[in-house]
């Protein structure tokens, strides 16, 4: 994940105090993603939507097994050692949580891709990587915790080479306006994931287009996310109860909490029309 006003400090903790509720709650052993699946038809379980998210961005990204891919906010590396596996693709991916990067590095063992998937701790506003040194730039639901959305365009650009490709699939603020009750939804939402503001989807895009990119396209796939979205909504709701008695004997703590809490205000502010979930394709 990459830095925010909140610091890289905040996500760490976020990413490592909540470890455990995705491991329960997003099935972790299995889909080997923090992310939201593609819901498409295909797919008969949360890990297969997970997968298709993975499969779907790869096509049109373009990837081969010729392709240097850097994954932005890898995560516990499910998509980085699914494209090393399944597309043949050399990947690294970056993260600044410890904890993710040694998941991440036990998966690509457990594959056999650990000499095609590598992970390095790093900031992917400040990447570690030389110029025009990867064809693909991905980032899944990673790029809404930095602060300054233009730094990950800009470091982007320089890291891709000519006619490299970037692929973001992630949260959209959808609206300009907000009533003080719905600022407040989305601020327990936000707040409660890390996350320091959403950019709207075409103003990502007009990054994009300023920084130089090509061939920009921007696609409202809120739809193809719901089910995950409502998957999240219904654990934070049944695990109310379990979560208040937890937290009073000092069996959760406050950022395991707020997570519980922001994942129901993800649904509720989605279906209320405040943010969209987009997935952006461009071309240096």
């Amino acid at each position: 994940m990459g830095t925010s006003s909140m610091g890289v400090s905040r996500i760490e903790e976020y990413y490592t105090e909540s470890h455990f509720d995705y491991k329960l709650l997003w099935a972790l052993e299995d889909s080997h993603g923090l992310h939201a699946g593609y819901h498409d038809g295909r797919d008969q379980s949360h890990a297969e939507a997970i997968e298709n998210m993975n499969r779907e961005l790869a096509e049109r990204a373009g990837i081969g097994p010729d392709d240097h891919v850097l994954d932005c906010g890898c995560g516990v590396g499910g998509s980085s050692v699914w494209l090393a596996t399944e597309r043949g693709a050399t990947v690294t991916g970056v993260d600044i949580v410890p904890l993710q990067l040694r998941e991440a590095r036990k998966l690509a063992a457990e594959e056999g891709v650990e000499d095609r998937a590598t992970f390095t701790r790093g900031d992917f506003t400040d990447l570690p990587l030389a110029d025009d040194s990867v064809d693909v730039v991905w980032g899944i639901e990673a790029i809404c915790h930095a602060e300054d959305k233009a730094e990950f365009v800009a470091e982007a650009a320089r890291v891709l080479r000519p006619d490299g490709r970037l692929i973001v699939a992630d949260g959209f603020r959808a609206v300009d306006a907000m009533t003080p009750g719905e600022r407040e939804s989305m601020n327990v939402w936000l707040d409660g994931w890390a996350v320091p503001n959403l950019a709207t989807l075409a103003g990502f895009g007009a990054a994009l287009s300023e920084a130089g990119f090509e061939a920009v396209e921007t696609v409202d796939e809120t739809e193809q996310v719901l089910p995950s979205s409502r998957r999240l909504y219904w654990a934070s709701r049944l695990l109310q109860p379990f979560g208040r008695v937890a937290s009073a004997v000092g069996l959760r703590n406050e950022t395991q909490a707020d997570n519980r809490r922001a994942a129901r205000y993800q649904h509720e502010t989605l279906t209320d029309g405040l943010w969209q979930y987009g997935i952006v394709s461009a071309k240096r």
